[in-house]
């Protein structure tokens, strides 16, 4: 009579231990990407930070690749270079068009609206315009003053990204400085990241993420991508791309799942980065 007891006795804890198996019980576990910064911490649900997966090395003939941003139907990339060149790119890297600019491009984005191009042309301090659809006429819309009159020279304007209601985000590698500005140059807010994370170095190139309203940065001299949230500039994530030569272009491509990012080397690539987002 003691085995019908003992049976008894056990069934509690083998029903506990059914129900620590039953995986409906714990939410899926995430492995989110690290975020160190001590000064100000993140403000949002790990679970919903982009995982970063495999990554391609890409080849690309553009030379000393320095901007990076999705043509208007996210088919190609338009590219700009050091050298001062305009290039239509695929997504294997081959060039499919060139426009001279004769000028320190250092990034490019695109107005989702009308199609024109921004490019940041550092050592003038300068933002530019090229005018959809045919790409060929160049105009000057606005010097970033601070960066001008600081005299930041090649340590001036290196990222651009297109925001929202005709604004423009540029970043420079002085400061990790950021200016969010009309069309016209008027500034609307001024950000220093470094002021935000004590991560991040430089920007290095820019990708503005409408979806979650966020920013991505990459920094070359961190070796690091970085996320802020553009309500508040609190750092939201961060992914070691160290391995990257000299990163100083930023794409994300939502619609096929990837983060671009170029490489600034000789010869020049683009890293491909799967993204669970």
């Amino acid at each position: 009579m003691r085995f019908p007891l003992i049976r008894l006795a056990l069934l509690p804890l083998v029903l506990l231990s059914l129900r620590a198996c039953n995986t409906n019980d714990f939410p899926p576990v995430a492995y989110p990407p690290t975020v160190k910064d001590e000064a100000k911490g993140p403000s949002h649900n790990t679970r919903a930070i982009p995982q970063m997966g495999p990554r391609q090395v890409i080849s690309c003939s553009v030379e000393e690749l320095s901007g990076l941003c999705m043509n208007r139907d996210s088919t190609a990339f338009w590219a700009v270079s050091d050298e001062g060149v305009l290039c239509g790119v695929s997504f294997t890297g081959k060039v499919t068009s060139k426009l001279p600019l004769e000028m320190d491009s250092e990034g490019v984005t695109l107005n989702p609206k009308n199609g024109d191009l921004y490019i940041a042309v550092e050592g003038d301090q300068m933002v530019c315009r090229i005018a959809a659809p045919d790409y060929k006429k160049i105009d000057t819309l606005f010097y970033v003053k601070e960066a001008k009159d600081g005299h930041f020279g090649n340590n001036g304007l290196e990222g651009i990204t297109f925001y929202k209601d005709s604004l423009l985000m540029v970043g420079s590698q002085e400061d990790a400085l950021l200016w969010i500005c009309k069309l016209d140059g008027t500034v609307v807010k001024r950000v220093c990241l470094r002021e935000e994370s004590s991560l991040i170095e430089e920007v290095a190139g820019l990708c503005y993420d409408p979806v979650k309203d966020w920013l991505w940065v990459v920094d070359s001299d961190a070796g690091n991508i970085f996320i802020f949230s553009v309500k508040n500039f609190d750092l939201i994530a961060s992914y070691d791309v160290g391995f990257i030569d000299n990163a100083e272009s930023i794409c994300v491509d939502r619609s096929h799942g990837y983060v671009w990012v170029g490489d600034d080397e000789e010869p020049s690539k683009i890293y491909k980065f799967s993204f669970n987002f």
